[in-house]
């Protein structure tokens, strides 16, 4: 959900240039504090989460128009260092799909992969508390949350919020190209308005259909990693537990 599709030549150099930066500072730890064993045996594994959240982030849904990055179940099944990398992978992908721009793939490999380590997490937070199933889907709908707020941060930062703002993505090249010459004769809080004002869902419109469709997003990307690990636990519980830090 938090994917930035935002082409190449809108976000300065500095930033982009940053977001690289962090994305192989990560890397290259993580390539430092690999358990190479334990990535070996997931190497398989990692490119069937890869496979599913390219699938996920590619294909929109037609309820609600976002998509599901599922880096929670990817962080769950293999682990937030492997799925770190995966998500990497994954954005390269998408941006030579033209899903986004190249150059921002460092900025969505830290959004995206925030849901992979904080998803993780919590799911190991909360699996020693509650029922594993009800575990998994809140701590997707926090990660969710978090990696929403930092993907609307770097987006007000560097570009403007209105370019967060939920919508179908056809044309989006034109639309961004467009968007970007008018932000810089008019204001920015009255077009944001504007903006929002022509967001629909359904009978809403405005920010009512914006937050319905932040949390329809939520609720249908939380239930669908929950039942898929409530599967893996009943075919092969020994993905999930004991969870792994790789």
């Amino acid at each position: 959900m938090s994917h930035i599709h935002v082409p190449d030549g809108i976000i300065s150099v500095v930033w982009w240039g940053l977001g690289y930066v962090l994305t192989f500072t990560i890397m290259f730890f993580i390539f430092k504090t690999l358990d190479k064993e334990e990535a070996r045996k997931k190497i398989p594994f990692t490119g069937i989460a890869a496979a599913i959240m390219l699938l996920g982030m590619s294909v929109p849904l037609f309820i609600v128009p976002v998509h599901l990055s599922l880096a929670v179940l990817t962080g769950i099944l293999i682990g937030p260092k492997l799925g770190f990398l995966a998500v990497f992978v994954v954005n390269i992908m998408l941006a030579l799909f033209g899903h986004g721009g190249i150059t921002i793939v460092g900025l969505n490999t830290l959004v995206v992969g925030s849901e992979v380590l904080i998803g993780s997490c919590l799911f190991k937070y909360f699996s020693k508390r509650l029922h594993k199933v009800g575990s998994v889907f809140i701590a997707t709908a926090i990660a969710l949350l978090i990696s929403m707020t930092l993907m609307v941060g770097i987006i007000g930062v560097t570009t403007g919020v209105t370019e967060a703002l939920p919508h179908h993505h056809h044309g989006e090249h034109d639309y961004y190209e467009d968007q970007h010459a008018i932000e810089e004769v008019e204001d920015v809080w009255e077009k944001m308005g504007d903006e929002v004002a022509t967001i629909r869902y359904f009978a809403f419109t405005g920010w009512t259909a914006v937050v319905l469709i932040l949390m329809a997003g939520i609720a249908l990307e939380s239930t669908g990693t929950a039942l898929i690990i409530r599967y893996f636990l009943q075919v092969r519980p020994d993905l999930i537990i004991p969870t792994q830090d790789v």
